[in-house]
This record gives C-alpha cells, sequence and structure tokens, in this order.
C-alpha cells in the first residue's frame, strides 16, 4: 500500500467547470425545441397535401388505363366491357383509397362510364367516360374524357347527343 499522507490534494469547487466539460443550457433545449416545433407546423400540412394529391394522381392514372383498355375492346368487340375482369385487370391492381365502378350508359347511345370514388374524404372524386358515335360515311368514333369531382364527391357526367356529336355535360374535365 502506498502512503499518501504527505500529499495535498486540492478540492475544485463544485460549480466551477472542469475544463473541456460542457452543456446545453435549459434555454438553449427550450428554443430548439421551439424552433422544430414551428418548423413541423409549416412542413407537416404540405407533406400531407403532396400525399394526397400522390393518391389523386394514382386514381386518376387508373382510371385513363381503364379509358383506354375500353377504347381497344370497342374496337374488338363493338361493345365495352362491363368489368374491369372482362378488360383483363386483376383488382387488386386498382389503387388503394379508391372504389372504381364500371357502368354502361343509356339512351342509344354507345357509351361507358369508370367512376373513381374516394374512400378518405379529403380526396378528389373522377369519373371517366368512353363514347362511341357513328360519322355520317358510317364509321365508328370512339372518345374519352375524364371527369374530376370535388372532396369527396364523384362526377356524374352526362352524356347529350347534339346533332349526331356526343357533349358531355356536369363534367370539370381535365
Amino acid at each position: 500500500m502506498v502512503d499518501l499522507s504527505g500529499y495535498r490534494f486540492a478540492r475544485r469547487p463544485s460549480s466551477a467547470p472542469v475544463q473541456g466539460e460542457r452543456g446545453f443550457t435549459l434555454i438553449e433545449l427550450m428554443v430548439v425545441v421551439a424552433i422544430l416545433g414551428v418548423l413541423a407546423t409549416v412542413a407537416i400540412p404540405g407533406f400531407l397535401n403532396q400525399a394526397a394529391r400522390s393518391k389523386q394522381a394514382r386514381a386518376l392514372k387508373y382510371v385513363g388505363l381503364v379509358n383506354r383498355a375500353q377504347q381497344a375492346f370497342f374496337v374488338e368487340h363493338s361493345r365495352f366491357a362491363t368489368s374491369t375482369d372482362e378488360l383483363g385487370f386483376a383488382d387488386g391492381n386498382a389503387p388503394p383509397d379508391y372504389t372504381y365502378t364500371i357502368t354502361g350508359g343509356g339512351g342509344g347511345l354507345k357509351i361507358t362510364s369508370t367512376q373513381a370514388m374516394p374512400t378518405n374524404p379529403a380526396l378528389r372524386g373522377y369519373a371517366g367516360v368512353v363514347f362511341a358515335t357513328i360519322d355520317s360515311s358510317g364509321l365508328a368514333r370512339v372518345g374519352t374524357v375524364i371527369c374530376q369531382g370535388g372532396t369527396a364527391d364523384v362526377p356524374a357526367p352526362t352524356p347529350i347527343t347534339v346533332s349526331g356529336q356526343v357533349q358531355i355535360a356536369n363534367c370539370n374535365t381535365l
């Protein structure tokens, strides 16, 4: 054992900082938390808006895809498909956050409509319309339109025949 009785040890006061030992004060931490809170309140709504726009874009793309498939189906079969299965689409491939329905038109028109109804009330609804007309030379002409509704609302496009041409009423086209 070593005898240390001949040495004198200096005591450091408890309030004096040790050289190289640093920390944050409570005020500095509170300022950082306040700045992060302000940044979060600015960034989160923008992020949620972008997420909603992304979901809407996927639904819009799907409705356009169904419209193009309906056009091709009409060219091959002289009628429109009544379901996505008939078009060759698997229902599992449809983007989530929307429910999709295909309906046929009446009134002597060859027309079909695909509705994308949002399951989230913050999203917009869409309707794709595909129609066929016969021109004066007896050739079929196929046209499409996509209508955009409001939030949680699916548009109800109404086809009208004017002088042998189809016009779509109640449609906010894209």
